[in-house]
Order: structure tokens, then C-alpha cells, then sequence
């Protein structure tokens, strides 16, 4: 007789258990289902999209990228795949997606610059200051053209591939020393060591590559540059020798 009433008990104590979890399930699925419906009214629609730190790109491109759109609800925005959208574009090197409580969306967006051109063929190839092949345009950009570096292959999120890469790591790092020292060339022809650096398509700067690179850094060819602008001299001729001299022929 024990035996059988502790069976019965040890029954009955799991028929509660169960109600219990069903009861327990019951209430979760009625809270989610709660939760959704609440967060889906429209209180919550997305009434404003604003996009951060982006210059080269401009925000139409982003929001764009993104498929983001007035109207839908915050909710439904999943930063993480949005993220990866706006990273198709090349220029777009990181981006962070904040939603805003009630209906406004961020995007922060750290970009990369074109820092280089080349041509190959009829198609420009426009690199960062690592090499990496952010686009192939049809027509020039606003970034320094490179003369006299033949192209190999350039493959989209790859270092490009030249055959003169001396020439090409001295053209590379007169780019960015002009960068860091707040200068910009057009155009830049290096042969052997002559350097000829285009201010304007009139106006160059000539001299050994040591001389101009030394001349950058020394700050010397911005004075020159910027006594130029102020008079409004777009021709002529910039010669640089050693101990960051400089001589402007008209």
C-alpha cells in the first residue's frame, strides 16, 4: 500500500510540474507575443536616418547602401547586416549602426580616401596610400595621377601590382608626405631619380627625390607654394636642389 501511494504521489507531482512548464511557456509566448506587438506601434517607426563622418561618400550613397527607410520600424533594423551593406562600398573601411529609442537611426562612418590614380588601358585605378584598389573609374578622379608606372593587374580589395616598384614605393611615399605636410600634387612622373610634381597643370615642382622629399618635410615647398597661390601664379616652374632651396622660374 506505501508502494503504491508514493506512486501515486510521485504521479501526481509530475502532472503538476508539467502544468507548471506549460503555464510557464504559456506566459512566454504571451509576453513575447506582447513585447512585439508593443514595439511594432507606430511610436517606434523610423521617423529620421543621419549618417556621421562620412566626406568622400555622401549620405544619400550610405543610406542607400544600407536599404534603410522612413517608415519601417526601428525594431526590424539589425545593425550587423546593415553594417555589412555599407561595406560593399570600398571607400567605407568600418561603420557603426545605433538605434536611437523612439524612431531615429545613426550611422558612423570611418572612410577610407583615395589616395592615388593609375591608368591602365582607358580606366583609371584609384588606390589608398597602401596600395589597395578601391575603384575602377572611367573617368580621373580628384587624387594624385601617377605617370610613368606600368599597371600589371589591379583586382578590386587588392594591393595593386606594378612593374617599376621602386619608382612606385618613392611615388607612394611622396604622396603621403604631402599629406602629412599639408600639400597636394596633381599629377607625379618619377624617372630614375627625377621627380616632377605637378601643383597645377602648369605649375611644377622638378628635383632629385631626395631634394623635394627633404624640401616637403622641411616645410620650405608649401612657403613657396602658398607665396605662389597668394599671387595667383598657376605656371611656371618650382626647381628644387639641396638644403631645401627652391627657385621659382615663371
Amino acid at each position: 500500500m506505501r508502494s503504491d501511494n508514493r506512486t501515486e504521489k510521485m504521479a501526481k507531482k509530475k502532472k503538476r510540474r508539467k502544468k507548471h512548464y506549460l503555464l510557464r511557456f504559456i506566459l512566454f509566448i504571451m509576453i513575447c507575443t506582447g513585447l512585439y506587438f508593443a514595439s511594432h506601434i507606430d511610436y517606434f517607426d523610423v521617423d529620421g536616418i543621419a549618417v556621421v563622418g562620412n566626406k568622400e561618400i555622401s549620405d544619400e550613397e550610405i543610406i542607400k547602401l544600407s536599404e534603410l527607410k522612413i517608415g519601417m520600424n526601428l525594431f526590424d533594423v539589425h545593425p550587423w547586416f546593415v553594417q555589412r551593406k555599407i561595406k560593399k562600398n570600398l571607400y567605407v573601411e568600418d561603420v557603426d549602426v545605433d538605434r536611437k529609442l523612439p524612431d531615429k537611426i545613426e550611422i558612423h562612418v570611418t572612410e577610407r580616401s583615395g589616395k592615388a590614380q593609375f591608368v591602365k588601358g582607358k580606366k583609371y585605378l584609384i588606390t589608398d596610400n597602401d596600395g589597395m584598389v578601391l575603384e575602377v573609374a572611367e573617368e580621373a578622379r580628384e587624387v594624385t595621377l601617377v605617370e610613368n608606372v606600368t599597371v600589371k593587374n589591379a583586382e578590386l580589395k587588392k594591393n595593386i601590382e606594378v612593374e617599376e616598384t621602386g619608382i612606385y614605393d618613392k611615388v607612394m611615399e611622396l604622396i603621403k608626405t604631402t599629406e602629412e605636410n599639408d600639400l597636394y600634387f596633381k599629377k607625379i612622373k618619377i624617372e630614375k631619380n627625377n621627380v616632377e610634381a605637378y601643383v597645377y597643370d602648369d605649375l611644377v615642382c622638378k628635383g632629385k627625390y631626395d631634394n623635394v622629399l627633404e624640401a616637403i618635410r622641411s616645410d620650405a615647398l608649401r612657403t613657396v607654394i602658398y607665396n605662389l597661390y597668394q599671387k595667383s601664379v598657376e605656371s611656371g616652374v618650382i626647381n628644387i636642389s639641396s638644403n631645401n632651396y627652391c627657385s621659382f622660374t615663371p
